[in-house]
């Protein structure tokens, strides 16, 4: 017989759990780009779709949302990126 465990203990976080402390990170970011971020790096990691998801995925999305957090920060609103002369 197998030893009960925790969900912590083996490596997942609940995936309710994830979405809101990305929330409060980065609450410039959507909801929805959030839950696309999670969905996308759960599937590279798991290949299908969890109400669980493995604790190495909110590390991921960190990354991810970091740097999209940075590219939302630096636009200047006069900014001359994709103007024509």
């Amino acid at each position: 017989m197998t030893e009960p465990f925790t969900l912590d203990e083996a490596g997942y976080v609940l995936y309710a759990d994830v979405i809101g402390r990305l929330r409060e990170r980065f609450p410039a970011i959507p909801a929805w780009r959030l839950e696309q971020i999670i969905a996308a790096e759960n599937d590279a990691i798991t290949g299908g779709l969890l109400r669980i998801v493995p604790a190495e995925v909110e590390a991921g999305a960190v990354e991810m949302l970091e740097r999209e957090d940075e590219r939302l920060h630096d636009r200047s609103p006069l900014s001359d990126e994709g103007e024509v002369a």
